[in-house]
């Protein structure tokens, strides 16, 4: 109950400053964060029987699901299909990498869109999208934030900051090493 409150308020304030352009979305990812769900960890989600592994793509899928109405398929590369088929994508970036700044994002992206980052291990698949992120909006302090599951933290809110390096792997002799970096952004409407 008191966390309730605190949330409640917190989203208030947030509301009276303009920050939040959907405050049911940002209250679902904070009410979500303070279940305390580790990176892989199991949730049932209301209406489910079963559990939910929570990594980054059921996480997304989630809140979306919750505040979208919108299914969205399992894995994080097929969810970057499923937007791009729509004709939904923007690829970002060179190739050389080439990672737009924090300013560029903000002029860019609504709270929803999808953020997909490539590499971030070796994929088994095509295209080698391997980790997916909701983004939400500017924070208080003016910050890009995004939602969902990073294997070192569990389901959170962090801060999207677009040209740090999110794992990667090796590559010939440890040599060419494939950098897990952010390439798109996926609009669902």
């Amino acid at each position: 109950m008191f966390r309730c409150l605190i949330s409640a308020l917190f989203l208030l304030l947030l509301a009276a400053a303009g920050v939040w352009a959907d405050q049911g979305l940002t209250a679902e990812a904070f009410a979500l964060k303070e279940q305390g769900i580790g990176y892989g960890g199991a949730f049932v989600p209301p209406g489910e029987t079963s559990a939910w592994t929570m990594d980054c793509s059921n996480t997304a899928r989630y809140l979306l699901r919750q505040t979208r109405g919108v299914e969205l398929p399992r894995t994080a590369s097929e969810q970057y299909d499923y937007v791009r088929s729509r004709g939904k994508v923007k690829r970002v970036g060179g190739l050389f990498g080439g990672v737009p700044d924090t300013e560029w994002w903000a002029k860019r992206l609504e709270p929803g869109d999808l953020l997909f980052w490539e590499h971030t291990y070796k994929p088994q698949r095509k295209p080698p999208v391997t980790h997916v992120m909701v983004y939400l909006g500017r924070g208080e302090r003016g910050e890009l934030l995004m939602a969902g599951s990073q294997s070192s933290r569990g389901v959170g809110v962090y801060q999207l900051q677009p040209r740090v390096v999110y794992g990667g792997h090796g590559g010939f002799f440890g040599l060419f090493k494939k950098k897990g970096r952010l390439v798109a952004y996926g609009r669902l409407r």
